[in-house]
């Protein structure tokens, strides 16, 4: 190959025309009052980006830059020199193969995250140590009593201890076997509502009951909460969201925050919602086990209905809960999951 260049010496911006010469190992650079030769794996040659000029850099630092790209590549190929970043370069230069990567690129991600970050979320999950259940829910129930104006229960002892009762043979049926210490709690608060928190804690506001025109409504509420426990979906929709961000932090490079997830796990738990299809997980376990109790799923139908016509807003925490299916679509699931199974030989 004798091809045309500019030498640049160690340090130097001044520009000399030089003729340069690879020929089985020597580099050669040629020009009036230069010469000089070097071996050619001891001067790496830069990779192809566009149409940019390429260079060779000499041991001592000087470069020799080479604006015949395409002469140079020739050279390349012809002594099988190129690295696979001219198959990188050469994709780069054809716009369908740009598109078609762009394209999978998207696809990947959105598989990824419609299916990869659920999948990775609820086996970590499910897998967690029980102490970081047993953290989380300490401190998301003081982030709760912060956000909901709490006060002790005002209903009867003998009430609370009824529906407790209940409620325990209920999580030994529909989580049997689970080291989790289910257990729930009553308070007053100024709007009817039950929750869940990971380490099996679920809790029920009075207003609530008393809404409740038959035990088996409040029985209902309660076997969606156990389902939340039983899945972990309020550590899953934190791991996910949490894996959202920390992906978004790695492509932008911004680590600034991610000290702070751990502590602000807690916080993350107490006001994130759970996702529509979580909602419908739990609304359907609680149907199985309705069904299976003689109950029907009229009870919850029927509950949802009374405290949640338009969509269950809760004021404050209105935005937290703006992710539950709508009232309508949630009974219609239960009503055909109903009958579905009443359809089953």
């Amino acid at each position: 190959m004798t091809i045309p260049g500019t030498y640049y010496a160690p340090g130097s911006s001044c520009a000399i025309d030089v003729t340069v010469q690879a020929e089985g190992a020597a580099l050669r650079l040629t020009a009036a009052g230069l010469e000089r030769q070097e071996n050619l794996d001891d001067c790496p040659l830069s990779e192809p980006l566009g149409r940019m000029a390429r260079h060779f850099t000499l041991p001592d630092g000087a470069r020799v830059e080479i604006t015949d790209i395409d002469a140079l590549a020739a050279w390349e190929k012809s002594h099988r020199r190129s690295s696979g970043m001219h198959l990188v370069h050469g994709l780069e230069s054809r716009w369908r193969w740009v598109a078609a990567a762009a394209l999978f690129l998207i696809g990947l991600m959105t598989a990824g995250y419609l299916w990869g970050l659920p999948m990775a979320a609820k086996h970590i999950a499910l897998r967690l140590p029980p102490k970081i259940s047993q953290l989380a829910t300490e401190q998301a129930m003081g982030a709760f009593e912060t956000l909901f104006d709490f006060e002790a229960s005002k209903l009867p002892q003998e009430r609370r201890d009824a529906i407790a009762a209940q409620f325990a043979k209920m999580a030994a049926a529909m989580d049997p076997g689970s080291q989790r210490q289910y257990r729930l709690r009553f308070f007053h608060a100024p709007f009817p509502n039950a929750f869940a928190l990971p380490d099996g804690l679920v809790c029920i506001t009075d207003e609530l009951i008393e809404k409740a025109k038959h035990d088996n409504e409040v029985f209902g509420v309660l076997a969606h909460e156990i389902v939340h426990v039983r899945e972990q979906h309020g550590l899953r929709n934190v791991l996910q969201d949490s894996a959202v961000f920390l992906l978004w932090t790695l492509m932008t490079g911004d680590i600034s925050t991610v000290a702070g997830m751990g502590a602000a796990l807690p916080a993350m738990l107490a006001q994130s919602g759970y996702s529509r299809g979580f909602e419908r997980e739990a609304d359907l376990g609680a149907a199985d086990y309705m069904i299976r109790a003689g109950w029907g799923v009229k009870p919850l139908c029927d509950m949802l209905q009374r405290i949640d016509p338009e969509g269950f807003d809760l004021g404050k925490t209105g935005e937290a809960l703006s992710t539950h299916p709508l009232t309508g679509e949630r009974v219609k699931a239960l009503e055909a999951h109903e009958a579905a199974h009443d359809r089953q030989p």
